[in-house]
């Protein structure tokens, strides 16, 4: 059994089987400069079955940020699927561009506008 993720953080869950770590960083750039947009932790079935009476489990899987299989899939693939990006996951070029926080661009480099 798989759980995957688009959250941008891991998560702990509390259950009944003891702490379920699932595992984040969706939409965080790596130490290689790689952006993932969804993260797979292997679990058991026991461990699953603990994890879907957990409220905060629940309510993220039913928002769409975490999703179950029973094989292993490309995570990138499953992502492509589910809700995007969290609210804690970082601002990328795009979404300045679209909120007008954008000040200037030159060459790689997007400055953000000053907030006052």
């Amino acid at each position: 059994m798989y759980i995957y993720s688009t959250i941008s953080a891991d998560v702990d869950y509390q259950t009944e089987a003891g702490t379920i770590r699932i595992a984040g960083k969706a939409n965080v750039a790596n130490q290689n400069i790689i952006t993932p947009r969804g993260m797979a932790t292997k679990v058991t079935a026991e461990q699953y079955a603990a994890l879907q009476k957990n409220h905060v489990f629940a309510l993220q899987k039913e928002n769409g940020f975490l999703t179950a299989e029973n094989h292993k899939e490309d995570a990138e693939k499953v992502a492509a699927n589910m809700t995007g990006r969290d609210k804690s996951a970082p601002d990328t070029t795009e979404d300045m561009l679209l909120s007008g926080d954008v000040e200037a661009v030159e060459g790689t480099v997007v400055k953000r506008k000053e907030r006052k």
